[in-house]
């Protein structure tokens, strides 16, 4: 088993931190507040009385850490925690943080020496305590090789994203999705009711519609994926039902800000020239503003 320094008891950090220790690692961890070091020390972990300790002579040292700036504080500020590493230690963040960040930690380490990988997770800190995260890796493949002790016990699941800072960054495109549905969905919600439909029944109706089944595994992988933008549902058609939806939501007084902001990427589309198009061409629109290369369909 694995001597694993783990620092940031945050309500994830304290999950994952229990979990190594109960499949058998030896864990030193650290945090600013003492009750959390405390209550991990209670289940068999060792309280270290700095971060730079906690770091000291083990085969991992892995942070959990709010931020960017905490994690930058953490290893190069007081006590300095990178120069605590040992040339053999294999450094982890496992935050979800800034990818410039992540490319500034990475360069700094490699100039010391030090090898990094960045492994945010996806789920709770019910799913850490299950070992059942998923964990986000990018760095050195042989690196996240190496790390197989410490994310088989906290993941279901390991996904390679690519090299240094992959792994930040599919975190954040992911979460970027999430929240955002989170609110459109409570649009959508809040647009029922108002409307005088039953909560319930609409949402039996919506989860088996592309509504709630999402579009990756549905319209665009049979789609613009597979480079055929051809109407299955014309693109013109879905900004009309897209502005009628928005009509009748504003004469309910009904906040529908999700929805304003893509109809204006509809308009754009159409002035693209898509119109008659699948629906699922906009991601080519704003491929095109982002001045990406190449195309994802034929035309």
């Amino acid at each position: 088993m694995a001597s694993i320094g783990f620092i940031g008891l945050g309500r994830m950090g304290s999950a994952m931190s229990r979990r190594l220790i109960d499949v058998g690692h030896e864990v030193w961890v650290f945090d600013i507040n003492p009750v959390a070091v405390k209550s991990i020390a209670d289940v068999g972990g060792h309280a270290a009385a700095s971060a730079a300790e906690a770091a000291s002579h083990r085969d991992f040292v892995v942070t959990m850490l709010p931020n960017g700036p905490d994690v930058e504080e953490t290893l190069f500020g007081i006590p300095d925690v990178a120069s605590a590493l040992a040339k053999n230690t294999l450094y982890i963040d496992m935050s979800t943080i800034a990818p410039d960040a992540t490319d500034k930690i990475a360069r700094r380490l490699s100039d010391m020496g030090v090898r990094m990988i960045d492994a945010p997770v996806g789920g709770t800190s019910e799913f850490a305590e299950r070992g059942q995260l998923l964990i986000l890796a990018g760095g050195d493949p042989r690196d996240v090789e190496t790390a197989r002790p410490v994310f088989d016990a906290v993941g279901r699941e390991i996904i390679y994203c690519g090299p240094s800072g992959a792994g930040t960054r599919t975190k954040l495109v992911n979460n970027y999705m999430s929240t955002a549905l989170n609110v459109l969905t409570a649009e959508a919600l809040t647009f029922a009711e108002a409307a005088g439909l039953d909560l319930e029944r609409t949402v039996k109706i919506l989860t088996g519609t592309t509504a709630g089944k999402g579009f990756l595994t549905g319209a665009y992988d049979r789609k613009i994926f597979s480079g055929d933008i051809s109407p299955e549902f014309g693109l013109g058609l879905a900004s009309k039902d897209l502005n009628l939806a928005l009509t009748y939501g504003a004469n309910l007084n009904v906040s529908l800000g999700v929805g304003a902001a893509a109809s204006q990427v509809y308009a754009m589309s159409r002035a693209d020239g898509f119109t008659q198009n699948d629906w699922s061409a906009v991601f080519e629109t704003l491929r095109l503003k982002a001045a990406l290369p190449g195309k994802t369909f034929n035309a």
